[in-house]
């Protein structure tokens, strides 16, 4: 009769238990969201350039994949297996997935085995037991459950944090990759600009004989070859550390020695005018302050349950026995016992009341994370786009330029021939066209890399060109 009436009763508590746990809905979150003091003071405008409507899949991603090189592509595979910091990220989001496994067993019971013997000096008797414990705390309010639930957002949060650190990495591959094909073309340029150099040195050499230069001239030219030769070098071996970089980033060993292209490969894709909202809602560091956000509230909800009262239900299954008896007789005699225990806070200086306190700063605290991450996801699209169209406008004055310089070197050589100029200003004209080219290459690279921080603040659906 007992049996059953303890039986019964462990079951009505169990099902009964997590009476105060609630799951946090949309509802709940997006006004936590909306209780933000940052974004109480930011305003959208209607005009702005996320269409609210349109759906994610209808993007196309032409002016980010017209970047993809077969080297590059082979780059970032590697990237995505090798790299340092991928590696070691692994590990961390598996060791916070076994957290999140560990925090899940404190809803079942724990069983534990006891052994143990003492010794009486008096009467030299010695007492033996075998035992097995069980204790179980009954959920009432659900605080073990918002316990393990809190866990669970934490990883999922983790997970999204692992998705932006490939991305980041996936992103730096490109960004050094370009960065060295830019240096390569320099290099070609700037011993370009030093052999057009040479040749002015040589004229001026010609005309000191003639009486037409002086040797001021010719230290002037000298001094120039002289600095545009350590320029150079410096130029060298700002790219050997590119290529150590890019070489870093994709698990290689950094020896400075990886091959790349001399040219860049042309994007003619234009960037869309209007991009669908849910590109930036879905980006991996907002999901993760989401699910932040979410183990916050889990996390309130578990320290308003530590402050009401705890049931423990216990049992215990074993044998005692002692010395003086048949060692048969050690399981002759079985002892059971089950009980249980209420513990309710009283008095502790106002401890548990401060730990709810805290943990509704810290909800507080990581909505308006949320709130600055979002606002910073907006820069961020608004400074690329703005990056970009300045850069656009700039390559096209910069090609006008040098087909302008292009056509003044033509009429140059036409003068040449029928000896209206001479070689001096073609070489001078050759020369401004080197640095004309040099600077189109600097704002091709500012082309490629502003594309990549666009794509990278809209989400980087999928990685970099996957």
């Amino acid at each position: 009769m007992y049996k059953r009436l303890i039986i019964l009763g462990v079951l009505s508590i169990g099902l009964s238990s997590c009476i105060g746990y609630k799951e946090p809905t949309k509802e709940a979150l997006d006004n936590l969201k909306e209780s933000s003091e940052i974004a109480s003071h930011v305003t959208i405008p209607d005009e702005w350039i996320f269409d609210r409507t349109a759906n994610a899949r209808s993007l196309s991603y032409e002016w980010i994949s017209g970047l993809k090189t077969p080297q590059l592509e082979t780059l970032i595979k590697d990237g995505m297996l090798y790299n340092a910091d991928l590696v070691i990220a692994k590990e961390k989001l598996n060791q916070i997935e076994l957290a999140m496994e560990i925090a899940g067993t404190n809803l079942y019971p724990s069983v534990s085995a006891v052994a143990n013997t003492s010794n009486n000096l008096v009467s030299e008797s010695q007492i033996r037991r075998l035992a097995l414990k069980a204790n179980w705390e009954i959920d009432l309010w659900g605080k073990n459950k918002s316990a393990q639930m809190a866990s669970t957002s934490d990883y999922f949060s983790a997970k999204h944090q692992n998705t932006l650190l490939h991305q980041s990495i996936a992103s730096m591959i490109p960004k050094a990759y370009y960065l060295n094909i830019a240096g390569n073309i320099q290099e070609d340029m700037i011993e370009s600009y030093i052999l057009k150099t040479k040749e002015l040195e040589r004229l001026f050499s010609i005309q000191k004989k003639i009486g037409t230069a002086n040797a001021m001239d010719l230290s002037n030219i000298a001094a120039e070859i002289i600095s545009l030769e350590g320029y150079l070098e410096k130029v060298k071996n700002a790219n050997i550390q590119s290529r150590r970089s890019l070489e870093l980033l994709t698990g290689k060993y950094p020896e400075g020695k990886l091959a790349t292209q001399n040219f860049f490969t042309p994007v003619k894709n234009d960037i869309p005018a209007s991009f669908p909202l849910e590109l930036l809602e879905n980006r991996s560091d907002i999901q993760a302050y989401h699910f932040q956000i979410e183990k916050a509230f889990y996390e309130v909800q578990q320290a308003n349950a530590a402050r009401l009262p705890s049931l423990t239900i216990s049992s215990s299954l074993g044998t005692a026995g002692s010395n003086v008896e048949a060692i048969n007789s050690l399981f002759s005699n079985p002892l059971l016992k089950v009980g249980g225990g209420l513990v309710s806070p009283i008095f502790n200086s106002g401890k548990l009341k401060k730990n709810v306190e805290i943990k509704n700063s810290q909800q507080k605290q990581v909505v308006e994370e949320y709130s600055k991450a979002v606002l910073n996801a907006l820069n961020e699209v608004e400074s690329s786009l703005a990056n970009l169209n300045s850069v656009e406008k700039q390559l096209n004055y910069n090609q006008k330029a040098i087909q302008e310089l292009k056509n003044n070197i033509d009429l140059t050589q036409k003068q040449i021939k029928v000896g209206t100029n001479n070689s001096f200003v073609m070489i001078r004209k050759q020369r401004d066209l080197l640095k004309n080219e040099m600077n189109l290459i600097n704002l091709e690279l500012q082309d490629r890399m502003e594309r990549i921080n666009l794509y990278m603040a809209l989400g980087a659906q999928n990685f970099i060109f996957s």
